[in-house]
């Protein structure tokens, strides 16, 4: 099974399996490539996703061809919001979405429209909390044409939010049970809310996460950033869900970074900041990998 994770930043490819309750990790790829491709899809933005694609696969010296492969796209503006609605069935639902999110059915007809359901009978027996997400139909059928292209078998098209979420419930025995998650990228920082187990909240913000940081001034200016934005987040967090203490901060990201940010972001949240740790449900993967394919290690889960 292949994951290939598209990002703004880079583009990851993992090769795993996800079986019995364990994942394992046979292979990991990882290149950066600036693109706007998922911002604005056009022709030549796909050529040179699709040539990058095909050099990482190559890089890994496999026999991709015929293959399973889960498509994981992960982007700034691609949305995962949470919406209360009523409880009807998915094609209603939809279409219920569709008329709250698009100004127009122009728009509304160029976008897929997907959701996961969380809660049922909320704030009485005829209301369920959805978190909602939509995609631009040019890169889904894209995204078609690339596995055609790689004579690869297409067996879904997630979005990185809830890959995220999805190893965090994954591995939820080695976790607190309530927390705020920081997964730190290239250029964003993913922060999401977890209480009791359940995945609450998510919001993506782009931060200044310099990859190697030579100087004094480069490393403040991070810990500033990155401190500012979960401050902001967390109190974001409280107004949604008044009840939600903050007392554990849990960090995807290398352990420079954490290092830096661990005592600021404590003493400003008045929170216990820890890195993720590699659970015992997760095979063939080193910390520091886990840490950069977290979110692409997700990709691998299935639920349902």
């Amino acid at each position: 099974m292949y994951v290939i994770h598209i990002s703004g930043d880079t583009v990851k490819i993992l090769e795993g399996s996800f079986a019995r309750r364990k994942i394992t990790v046979n292979s990991l790829y990882s290149v950066a490539m600036p693109s706007d491709y998922l911002d604005t899809p056009e022709e030549k933005g796909y050529e040179k996703l699709e040539a990058v694609i095909i050099n990482g696969l190559r890089d890994l010296g496999e026999n991709f061809k015929n293959k399973k492969v889960r498509i994981v796209l992960d982007n700034i503006n691609i949305p995962f919001r949470e919406m209360i609605v009523p409880t009807l069935d998915r094609k209603k639902t939809i279409e219920l979405v569709k008329n709250e999110i698009f100004s127009d059915e122009k728009l509304a007809g160029g976008n897929t429209v997907d959701y996961i359901e969380t809660e049922r009978k909320v704030e009485g027996e005829k209301q369920s909390r959805i978190l909602v997400t939509y995609v631009d139909n040019i890169i889904l059928s894209d995204m078609q044409k690339l596995c055609k292209n790689l004579m690869m078998r297409l067996l879904s098209i997630d979005v990185g939010q809830n890959c995220t979420a999805k190893l965090l419930r994954f591995s939820a025995d080695s976790l607190p049970p309530s927390y705020i998650f920081t997964e730190l990228r290239d250029s964003t920082v993913i922060i999401s809310l977890i209480m009791n187990g359940e995945f609450k909240y998510c919001i993506t913000k782009s931060v200044i996460s310099m990859q190697s940081m030579r100087f004094k001034s480069e490393r403040t200016y991070f810990v500033n950033d990155i401190t500012n934005t979960l401050r902001n987040a967390a109190d974001l967090f409280r107004k949604q869900y008044p009840e939600f203490e903050c007392k554990e901060v849990v960090v995807a990201g290398s352990a420079e970074k954490l290092e830096l940010m661990k005592k600021p972001v404590g003493d400003k949240l008045n929170a216990n900041v820890r890195g993720v740790e590699v659970p015992d449900n997760v095979e063939n993967v080193s910390a520091d990998e886990y840490n950069d394919f977290f979110c692409t290690i997700g990709g691998l889960i299935r639920e349902g």
